[in-house]
């Protein structure tokens, strides 16, 4: 497998919140149906990515998958690691300090608390898109999305997606 990240074409994502709540629902080890219930009873789920808005468009953003990712490089206890070509946090040994959040330059990290009885003084765990484990078809944001907005996708393809747009802007401004 080639190193691969979730694109998300805002052109085509509606905003539902279904990949959200996928994920969740899928670090949770629990169906899509039971997380909805849990989150229309208060409980708070976690997802790895968040649907923003810019303007008209919405889209989930999430771990962008580096190649030379600074979250590998800036945790102290060497916890985020390239594996099977793709970002890998160890989240159990994650000892909340932080840097890989400041480090990244999508904001694609996020900050829980941690719930474990041992959690470190900060109590806190640094969560992002792992992919759900990085193998082809298991990412549960691509498969509930209703409008096959997100995908999974190598840089080779995308920067083929990025030169055709760029290729249809010359033309529409011609």
């Amino acid at each position: 497998m080639s190193h691969k990240f979730i694109y998300a074409d805002a052109q085509k994502c509606i905003g539902c919140l279904n990949c959200e709540l996928a994920c969740a629902a899928s670090h949770m080890g629990i169906t899509l149906e039971k997380a909805y219930e849990l989150g229309q009873s208060g409980v708070k789920l976690i997802s790895r990515n968040r649907v923003i808005k810019s303007g008209e468009l919405t889209a989930p953003m999430q771990c962008m998958q580096c190649m030379d990712a600074p979250c590998v490089n800036a945790c102290p206890i060497d916890i985020i690691k390239y594996e099977d070509n793709y970002v890998k946090y160890y989240e159990d040994d994650c000892i909340g300090c932080q840097s890989c959040e400041m480090v990244c330059p999508y904001g694609a990290v996020v900050m829980a608390p941690n719930e474990k009885d041992d959690a470190p003084v900060s109590k806190m765990v640094a969560l992002t898109c792992d992919l759900c484990g990085g193998e082809d078809g298991k990412q549960a944001c691509v498969n509930v999305c209703p409008t096959d907005a997100i995908s999974l996708i190598d840089y080779d393809l995308y920067k083929a997606i990025e030169y055709g747009r760029e290729l249809e802007g010359r033309h529409a401004n011609a």
